[in-house]
């Protein structure tokens, strides 16, 4: 059974820590924009709003967050690095 004490491991994917971009672009010191491309079209990303452009806009409205799992695999596979666990998040 899952309880709070759970490692990142033993939680049910649906409880993971999902990132916004601004977090991981704040915790990375990357940009926004540099993220959004990375994470456009990952596996695993959740992704919700406006993917369409509608009369008389200027842009889409879609928003992202990435599941930690999905963030530590892209950090990994971009950078060549690991995300060293902190015991609080990956941001942390």
């Amino acid at each position: 059974m899952y309880t709070e004490e759970a490692t990142a491991e033993e939680r049910p994917d649906f409880l993971e820590r999902h990132y916004r971009i601004p977090e991981l672009a704040k915790a990375w010191r990357m940009s926004e924009r540099v993220l959004r491309v990375w994470f456009r079209d990952e596996v695993g990303v959740i992704k919700f709003g406006i993917s369409k452009l509608t009369r008389g806009r200027e842009r889409t409205y879609v928003s992202l967050r990435i599941p930690e799992s999905v963030a530590r695999r892209v950090y990994r596979e971009r950078t060549g690095q690991e995300i060293r666990p902190t015991g609080v998040s990956l941001a942390g």
